[in-house]
């Protein structure tokens, strides 16, 4: 008797976990639902660059500065999401697949004669109308240029 009481157990078991598979493959599709927006498994997905230039106050521009971009709530040197570094006009280029909504952008100049600068960035995506991913929000582009001060301490 006992035995056939695991024996049943273990059925029963067994075909509860197949019914929530089958649940669960019966709510994912590969096509359009309800305002055209696909069910599915996964992350929402996005990509961002944010470009600028860093100069002095008197426009010249700054070399090898490091940008650093993560989210507001970190500090930027540890916790960035991405980092680069200026070219020789003072101009970068920072992107990333992260998705996020605002940004912390930290300018950190290699001339100690300069302080280092930082902004807040919002990020406003704009989706490919071709994709019919509701999980991918799109493509955000923001510019964020630094005009760096004269360090007083120097």
């Amino acid at each position: 008797m006992i035995n056939m009481k695991i024996n049943f157990s273990a059925i029963v078991s067994r075909l509860c976990a197949a019914g929530v598979t089958l649940l669960g493959f019966g709510c994912s599709s590969d096509e359009p639902g309800d305002g055209d927006v696909l069910l599915m498994y996964g992350s929402p997905t996005g990509s961002w660059e944010i470009h600028g230039s860093v100069t002095t106050q008197d426009g010249k521009a700054v070399l090898d500065a490091t940008i650093r971009v993560t989210l507001p709530q970190y500090d930027s040197d540890p916790n960035s999401i991405t980092t680069t570094d200026t070219n020789t006009e003072g101009e970068y280029i920072a992107e990333s697949n992260v998705l996020a909504g605002k940004l912390k952008v930290v300018c950190v100049p290699n001339d100690p004669a300069l302080d280092a600068d930082s902004t807040e960035v919002e990020l406003r995506y704009k989706k490919d109308k071709d994709i019919k991913d509701s999980w991918y929000h799109g493509h955000a582009e923001a510019k964020v240029d630094f005009k760096l001060k004269p360090n007083k301490s120097e």
